[in-house]
């Protein structure tokens, strides 16, 4: 899946530095604009976080509410927001899609060489396959900081595979990392064929998009894991 290049053991050496990596061009050119192709035109649920319970509403359900059901949903989901835990965005599972096109880039993910690949980079030698969604933010989503590493699932490495065109960060949509403490690090914007991979250790979150957001921050998530695929 990788773009050939040259610096490997330099961006090894980065991870290791604080087990989190930026790396530009990441696919070949034409991989990424046929990706990007198959986010642009994908459908999406609706992924959000009401009363403590992750939740997933298609289309049907969101048109079938009337407009006090919906205003009272936004309500929920920023109330929840407002303690510190919550998510509103749109999703894609790639496992299980009904479009064997959004299996195709799972399928890329898990190829032996890439998985490999990644085994070099990280050091994590037990990493064994990865799942992965695909997530597109408009104006007011976000997903509220938080660690990626709940007991018993195994996940290694977070990765965010950033296929956004022509971002400004002025319109939010930041993978914000924190200090243990709670103090904010850096965040790095969405751009163009960024492939992100961070230790789930590390605290981070996705900013707000404002309203005034001119482009869709589309984006391949996951993570890499140990164990067997489940």
């Amino acid at each position: 899946m990788f773009a050939p290049r040259e610096d490997w053991e330099e961006q090894k050496a980065r991870f290791a530095v604080d087990d989190r990596l930026r790396l530009p061009g990441a696919l070949p050119e034409a991989l990424a604009e046929d990706i990007h192709g198959l986010l642009s035109h994908a459908s999406f649920a609706t992924m959000l976080a009401r009363n403590g319970q992750g939740v997933a509403l298609g289309e049907g359900d969101i048109s079938s509410m009337t407009p006090e059901q919906r205003t009272q949903l936004i309500r929920d989901v920023y109330k929840d927001a407002g303690h510190g835990s919550g998510f509103l965005y749109d999703g894609h599972q790639l496992a299980g899609s009904s479009d064997p096109a959004m299996q195709g880039i799972l399928a890329r993910i898990n190829a032996p060489e890439t998985l490999e690949r990644v085994r070099e980079l990280t050091g994590i030698t037990d990493i064994t396959h990865a799942d992965g969604q695909a997530t597109r933010y408009r104006g007011g989503h976000f997903l509220t900081r938080h660690k990626d590493d709940p007991g018993g699932q195994q996940r290694r490495i977070a990765y965010v595979l950033s296929l956004t065109k022509n971002w400004h960060p002025d319109w939010g949509g930041l993978l914000q990392f924190f200090e243990n403490d709670g103090r904010p690090r850096d965040a790095w914007a969405p751009g163009w064929n960024i492939l992100s991979m961070f230790n789930v250790r590390h605290i981070h979150s996705v900013t707000y998009v404002t309203p005034f957001a001119g482009a869709d921050r589309l984006s391949v998530t996951g993570w890499f894991r140990a164990g067997e695929p489940s």
